[in-house]
Parts: C-alpha cells; sequence; structure tokens
C-alpha cells in the first residue's frame, strides 16, 4: 500500500495533469486511511509556508480560495485536518487548496504599518454608515464629504509630524466580480485623492495599494463605502450589464474628480514641500514593487444612459 505522503503526491499529479479517475482514487485511499490526516496538515503546512515566502499572507491565500474555490475551500487553513464527517469531500478540497497554492505566482511583498490613533476615525464611520443607509441623495453627499474631510485632515496632521522614519507601506483590497474593470477605477480615484497609488491585478482579483498608513486607512473606508452608495444608487430593474459597467465606470470617474478637488482644498502651502516629499516616496515603491506596472486603459463606454446615471449618482455621493 502507498504511504499517504506518495498518494498525496499522486493526487496532486493527477489534477495537474487532468487525470480525474487517478485523482479520484488517491482521494479515496486517504480518505479510508485515518493516518493521512497527520501528513495532509504538514502538507497544507508547507504550502503556506511555500507561498509566505512568494509574498501571499494568510489573508490574502483565504480571499484568494475564497474567490476561485469557495468559503469552504479557504476555512481549510484554519481547520487543514478533515475530520471524521465526510472525509472525501474535506480531502478532496484539501488537494485543490494544496494544487492552487503551489500555482501561485510571486507578488509584492508587503508590510502593514498600524496607521497612527485617529481622533476622528468613530466619527468618520458614523458619518460613512449614515451616508450608506439615508435615502436622501443630498444628505449622503454632505455626509461623505464631511468624512472625507475629516480624513484629509488628519493625514495632512501626520505629515506635518514626518519623521525620516516615516515609509510608505501597503494593502491589498479585492476587487471582485462582476463589473470588476469599473470597480478596480473606483479604487484607483479613491487611492489618488488620498495619496496612495493601486496596481489591479486582474487576474489575482485583487488591487495592491500603497501609501502611508493613514493614507490607505482612508482608501480602505472611503472605497468601501462608496462601493455600497454606488451599489443602492444602481437602478436595478431592467438595467443590463453594458448598462451597468457604464454606471459605475462613470461613477468612478467622477467621484474621483470630486475627491480631488476635495483634498486640494485642504492643503496649506507650507506642506506642499513634505507631500511632495511622500508622492516620491510612493512613487518609487511602485517602481520597487511594480517594476513592470502599465496604465490600462478602460473600455470604450457602451451604454450612454448608464454613464449619464453614474456621473449624477457620483455627484450626489456622499464625500463629507
Amino acid at each position: 500500500m502507498q504511504e499517504p505522503e506518495q498518494l498525496i503526491t499522486a493526487a496532486m499529479d493527477a489534477q495537474f495533469t487532468d487525470d480525474l479517475r487517478s485523482r479520484d482514487t488517491a482521494i479515496a485511499l486517504l480518505s479510508a486511511n485515518s493516518a493521512a490526516d497527520g501528513p495532509l496538515a504538514a502538507a497544507l503546512e508547507r504550502a503556506v509556508r511555500a507561498a509566505a515566502e512568494r509574498g501571499w499572507q494568510p489573508d490574502d491565500l483565504r480571499r484568494h480560495l475564497a474567490r476561485f474555490h469557495s468559503p469552504a475551500h479557504a476555512a481549510l487553513l484554519d481547520e487543514p485536518g478533515p475530520g471524521d464527517r465526510d472525509r472525501l469531500t474535506a480531502i478532496s478540497r484539501l488537494v485543490d487548496v494544496l494544487c492552487e497554492l503551489r500555482r501561485l505566482p510571486r507578488i509584492a511583498a508587503l508590510t502593514r504599518s498600524a496607521a497612527p490613533a485617529h481622533p476622528s476615525l468613530e466619527r468618520i464611520r458614523a458619518l460613512l454608515a449614515k451616508a450608506e443607509s439615508t435615502s436622501f441623495p443630498a444628505e449622503a453627499e454632505a455626509l461623505v464629504a464631511a468624512a472625507q474631510r475629516l480624513m484629509t485632515r488628519h493625514s495632512l496632521d501626520q505629515a506635518a509630524l514626518e519623521s525620516p522614519g516615516d515609509a510608505p507601506t501597503g494593502v491589498r483590497l479585492p476587487v471582485d466580480n462582476p463589473y470588476e474593470e469599473a470597480k478596480a477605477t473606483l479604487l484607483h480615484v479613491v487611492a489618488e485623492a488620498n495619496r496612495c497609488r493601486a496596481v489591479w491585478q486582474s487576474d489575482l482579483g485583487f488591487s495592491t495599494v500603497l501609501g502611508y498608513p493613514a493614507d490607505l486607512e482612508a482608501v480602505e473606508l472611503l472605497y468601501t463605502s462608496l462601493l455600497l452608495q454606488a451599489d443602492a444608487a444602481m437602478p436595478k430593474n431592467g438595467s443590463k450589464r453594458r448598462f451597468r459597467q457604464s454606471f459605475l465606470t462613470s461613477f468612478a470617474h467622477h467621484i474621483g474628480e470630486r475627491l480631488a478637488r476635495a483634498g486640494e482644498e485642504e492643503v496649506t502651502d507650507d506642506l506642499l514641500p513634505v507631500l511632495a516629499r511622500r508622492d516620491q516616496a510612493v512613487e518609487t515603491a511602485v517602481e520597487r514593487l511594480f517594476p513592470t506596472v502599465k496604465a490600462v486603459r478602460g473600455r470604450t463606454i457602451q451604454d450612454l444612459d448608464g454613464w449619464e446615471q453614474g456621473r449624477r449618482a457620483a455627484k450626489e455621493a456622499d464625500l463629507t
């Protein structure tokens, strides 16, 4: 009888070559052998460690597995043992995970520094939550604008206290189907308005955002809120895919214009040299981590009505 380690290798090799019969046979033998649990857990531990060496953190892996397989696959990272119930299914999923982790490409290794304590963070969250729930566009617009001003002021306060050890850090944010190109555009303009840079890796389903800690926090909060507001504003009945894609693309472009204006209003002349240095540091980080990055031309707008309604919704979105 083959040892568990040999069966694990056989199952993975068969999956990579689409030999489903051999894969199923190896998985059935693993399922029938309780002594396989330890080697399976050890194989997963090695795979996670190897993925980490290629830049993948646990949260990245969970998100990737949930997106491209299922939440049950992602859950195996926390509970790797197949257990006693439905072992065949659990081991089949575990083989999926082992194969997926092996084929993951190298990505930028990120170190996320903690954002400095934000005196108005709870107020900002409350403003955005109210903006997401209100049915009055004018109120939502005022609320988001107020939140953006608070985030910008905090960022500028941190820039004024700049120390020699300050440096850009990064975070990966999901960009999910459907309409992922429009969502990536929205994240891009939110990042730009908050002095960060977003690099979209469409094949992996996320964007990497680089910037200073307080700015990254602002990007995460505002992007999440604006996604919810765009979804709420989008007509639900009878709208076709190309309408919805155009709506979200328009929403993103015009939100970007509004955010840029709002940010400029808060900047004073004395901070311009500091901000210029920070902007250059962020650009340098992008060049170091993504030396082959290139701009992508957005797709042609396919629905004028969707574009116009998206622009209208962007004008009404709360940027307080």
